[in-house]
């Protein structure tokens, strides 16, 4: 009988951090979602020497996904080492599935880790709706662990409720960053004007114009054109949960935005 579902681990030749900022473990979310994209991903964390991953695929699948994985980040990161036998075990019932899912997802309470408290290395953000790069593993948790609550997701942060927000006005940009899983805003990529149109979406005539170009790194008629754009509503909505998730966890708002 072939296993529901596969836990991979994945860890560097000698074991050292993988990676130790807040910019690079956004980088490797970044790249493990898109790599993963169009595959049943269901949780992946990483913690300082090690990422864990559940992915509802075949064991040749897996192999090739970590391997793809691994040789972009090696290349992102510019990594002095390479990375060592991933570990690919199989996932035999759905009781080991929803097991490893909760255990993958505390990885830093597991660890005593709280350099990454809002778990931007992981794709709960994604799962919550908070971040938008990897929203498509929320389907896959709702094909393969239909009885995973949001308030069981919200739980693993140690809160009971995450409403959206607007503000404070100052943590708007860090908020979109976190949201659209980047480490700046890249304003001539198509990317970088989509996440530009929804911080003024969220901004709103809250702030001068002058003000809002100057945090864009835009010209005042390049704002205008802004907001003439249509706007994406799923990143607007994430933006607003990080602001919501910041608000509710004050103490760790400027870990999250570093």
């Amino acid at each position: 009988m072939n296993p529901i579902a596969h836990h991979v681990i994945c860890r560097l030749a000698d074991s050292r951090v993988i990676a130790p900022t807040p910019g690079e473990r956004r980088l490797v979310a970044r790249v493990l979602l898109e790599k993963c994209r169009g595959r049943q991903l269901l949780a992946f964390n990483l913690v300082d020497t090690h990422l864990h991953g559940e992915i509802a695929e075949s064991r040749a699948c897996c192999g090739e996904l970590v391997r793809r994985f691994e040789l972009a980040l090696h290349h992102a990161l510019c990594l002095e080492v390479g990375f060592g036998q991933p570990e690919i075990r199989p996932v035999k019932d759905q009781r080991h599935l929803f097991n490893a899912f909760d255990y993958i997802l505390r990885q830093s309470d597991h660890h005593g880790l709280d350099w990454d408290p809002c778990l931007e290395a992981s794709n709960l953000p994604d799962l919550l709706g908070a971040r938008v790069l990897g929203i498509y593993s929320a389907g896959s948790v709702r094909r393969y662990l239909p009885r995973v609550r949001r308030q069981d997701l919200l739980a693993t942060l140690g809160l009971s409720r995450l409403e959206e927000a607007d503000g404070p006005l100052e943590d708007v940009v860090p908020a979109a960053l976190a949201a659209a899983g980047l480490a700046e805003i890249r304003s001539r990529s198509a990317e970088g004007v989509t996440l530009a149109r929804a911080i003024v979406e969220v901004v709103g005539d809250r702030m001068p114009v002058g003000r809002l170009a100057d945090l864009l790194g835009v010209n005042r008629s390049t704002l205008f054109r802004l907001r003439q754009r249509p706007v994406d509503q799923v990143l607007i909505r994430a933006v607003r949960l990080q602001l919501a998730l910041r608000r509710a966890r004050p103490s760790v708002g400027n870990v999250c935005a570093a």
